[in-house]
């Protein structure tokens, strides 16, 4: 049981050293799991630091990827092609989009990413789409389970595999193949797996399958640090970890080497009040710390500014701006921060933007290389059937599907077929715009055995017309190129494998990369990042922006008490981020969705009042956005100052009705020098912040 901050891949990495240098254990028979490639490279160079050429042959890397390499090593045991493609989240809802669009529904019936998101978590749980039909509850479930059936009809015939599926399948292969599963037990005798309380129960499942015999099984986790129960996590897989291993040794691992002890005691305070949290408080040898600032802004604009005019005095105190990150819960947040930067001439890097993989010429030139490592790819030819443009539309794809279908091929097989047949029972034009493109990917195909990767980009992208194509683009064709070139030079580090080898690897590891293994760590860039993305991330000086009701946490966690608890620990995972400084951030007002006037986070009232200092500002007249008096100090007739009640009129979950909003409930107060302010939840007009004094509520 680990604390932030307290070594967890530490721990790891030295008892892997421990296992081989003391124990004699061999290398070979070590594997090492993780979440991303950024841990798994850090894990994997401290290896090295201590073991040198002995760390030779340790398998570390990310479930996905391992589970990847299990697949490809065992292809034809799995029922698959060995070159696979894997299928990103941007390929997935293209998937679903067919989906939807083959079975007559539109993204106004069924989003796509919300049918991708139940997808994915069905995957995550091991229930196939047949399962996932049996316990549908209501239409869209329903709905969902139609896409999910012709989601993996369409995976099928592309012969790929989607994330989930990277889990899933190996779980199967090991459950289906018992010599399979026999040489990974001997394989891997010693298992150890990073951030176990992120497992899915795929992971959980493939763990127990690998470890069910040698029991030699070590993991490293923190329940307070659970933040992704949303996309599949299961929290109980850490906390129920002594039940299921009766015997297992537990070590709590409270020394934190990285914040201070004010940031410490202000985290303690957010997390503490978790239901069937495992008890532990971290504690540090550094003494004392600069108090957390809190700094109320009047709009989000504002707040960008106060953020921007605090990093202008960045660097008098040895603090580099690549040392600071601001952190928020939603990506939309970053807008006013970005625009504030730009204008300043602030340097900053945004993960979890657009990434370089994701950029559309990047995405193009891949799926060329995906149609020649796997001409069954029905997806990837999809996309580049008609790009650069060759006047084949979805007509023309369409008759080509059926044609293929005919003679049970996938499209990127049967247009090959078509350049090299005289005649063809396709129309005249059809026949004519495909036969180019079959003519194309085959000298590709025979050109892909004999080049080297970095070589075969480049010819892909002239043979292709791409290069035409960006050469002719006067907006963006300069800042396009420069991206292709980064593409071949990223190649670079596979010439010393065969080229068909090459490029599997390369695919593979391309459709693996995460938003923060492509960040940039030693640049003076202020980063802005969700605080979902920040996890196992540092940073000199952290601002949480945002930090109001509806925000963080989320309008969406309100009325459901794990979501407010993941929103508690989330909270926790951003304040444990900061070494050195962290400041909060809120808005008294701010523009989008929700209310327009806003309260401070209720995780504020968990910190201890000494530990904050506090920047409060006059907001500017609050009438304009329809907030009822509340910035305006309460005085009596003679204009005394009244001696507020620090006792609360309404309490949270009270029924009250206001003259103009009608009926709502509230949802949470507090009293300050301005009396006593509540957030009420109306069932016409939403959330309202309003003044006591002022709004007068009638208690229902």
């Amino acid at each position: 049981m680990a604390g932030a901050g307290s070594g967890k891949t530490r721990v790891i990495t030295y008892r892997i050293a421990y296992l081989i240098a003391e124990r004699n254990v061999a290398p070979w028979n070590i594997l090492a799991v993780t979440f991303t490639n950024k841990a798994a490279d850090e894990m994997r160079d401290r290896v090295a630091r201590l073991l040198a050429e002995r760390a030779g042959g340790v398998t570390i890397g990310t479930f996905h990827r391992t589970c990847a390499e299990m697949l490809r090593r065992n292809a034809a045991q799995a029922g698959l092609d060995r070159n696979f493609p894997i299928f990103d989240a941007a390929d997935q809802l293209a998937v679903v989009r067919t989906a939807l669009k083959d079975l007559g529904l539109t993204p106004t019936q069924v989003s796509p990413t919300a049918a991708r998101a139940g997808i994915s978590r069905a995957k995550d749980e091991l229930r196939t789409h047949f399962e996932y039909a049996e316990y549908a509850e209501g239409h869209i479930q329903e709905m969902i389970a139609r896409i999910y059936r012709r989601y993996e009809q369409l995976l099928t015939e592309s012969g790929g595999l989607d994330f989930g599926d990277l889990i899933v399948r190996a779980v199967n292969l090991l459950r289906d193949s018992p010599d399979v599963l026999d040489y990974y037990r001997n394989r891997f005798r010693f298992v150890m797996v990073d951030e176990y309380q992120d497992t899915n129960r795929a992971q959980y499942l493939l763990v127990r399958e690998l470890c069910k015999l040698h029991r030699n099984l070590c993991v490293v986790g923190d329940d307070d640090q659970s933040i992704y129960g949303w996309r599949g996590a299961d929290i109980r897989n850490l906390l129920e970890f002594e039940n299921e291993y009766t015997d297992a040794k537990v070590v709590k691992l409270e020394q934190n080497y990285r914040s201070t002890e004010m940031i410490l005691e202000a985290a303690h305070g957010v997390v503490s009040p978790l239901p069937g949290r495992k008890p532990k408080k971290l504690w540090t040898a550094r003494d004392g710390g600069d108090d957390i600032r809190v700094v109320e802004a009047y709009d989000e604009e504002d707040e960008a500014r106060r953020v921007l005019k605090e990093l202008r005095a960045v660097g008098s105190d040895g603090v580099r701006r690549g040392d600071v990150a601001i952190m928020y819960r939603t990506n939309a947040q970053s807008r006013p921060f970005e625009e504030a930067f730009v204008r300043a001439g602030v340097a900053y890097q945004l993960v979890g933007a657009t990434e370089f993989y994701q950029r559309r010429e990047i995405k193009d030139l891949l799926a060329y290389l995906r149609c020649v490592a796997n001409p069954r790819d029905s997806v990837s030819f999809g996309r580049i059937a008609n790009v650069p443009a060759r006047g084949i539309g979805a007509k023309t794809l369409d008759e080509l599907a059926r044609w293929a279908s005919w003679r049970s091929m996938a499209p990127g097989e049967a247009v090959r077929l078509l350049s090299q047949e005289s005649e063809s029972d396709l129309s005249t034009r059809a026949a004519r715009v495909l036969t180019p493109l079959g003519r194309l990917l085959t000298r590709l195909d025979e050109a892909a055995s004999a080049t080297s990767l970095p070589a075969f980009i480049q010819l892909v992208y002239r043979e292709s017309g791409y290069e035409a194509l960006l050469n002719e683009d006067e907006d963006r064709g300069e800042e396009r190129i420069d991206n292709v070139i980064e593409l071949v030079a990223a190649s670079t580090r596979y010439v010393g494998l065969p080229p068909a080898e090459a490029m599997t690897a390369f695919l593979q590891d391309v459709s693996l990369v995460s938003d923060v293994d492509r960040m940039r760590a030693d640049g003076d860039a202020v980063t802005l990042i969700t605080l979902h993305a920040a996890k196992g991330l540092e940073f000199r000086k952290v601002f949480i922006v945002g930090f109001e009701e509806e925000l963080c946490p989320h309008i969406r966690s309100f009325t459901d008490p794990a979501q407010m608890e993941e929103e508690r620990r989330l909270a926790y995972v951003g304040m444990t981020r900061a070494i050195d400084s962290l400041v909060f951030t809120y808005s008294r007002y701010r523009g989008g969705w929700g209310s327009s006037s806003r309260l401070a986070s209720r995780f504020l009232s968990d910190i201890p009042d000494e530990l904050l200092d506090r920047d409060r500002k006059p907001a500017r007249d609050s009438q304009r956005y329809g907030w009822i008096g509340v910035e305006n100090t309460v005085r009596d007739r003679q204009g005394a100052e009244p001696v507020a009640s620090m006792e609360r009129t309404f309490t949270d979950g009270a029924r009250v009705r206001h003259s103009i909003f009608g009926e709502g409930i509230v949802v949470t107060g507090k009293v300050g020098p301005g009396g006593e302010e509540v957030s009420v939840a109306f069932k016409t007009e939403g959330l309202k912040l309003l003044s006591v004094a002022f709004a007068n509520l009638e208690r229902i």
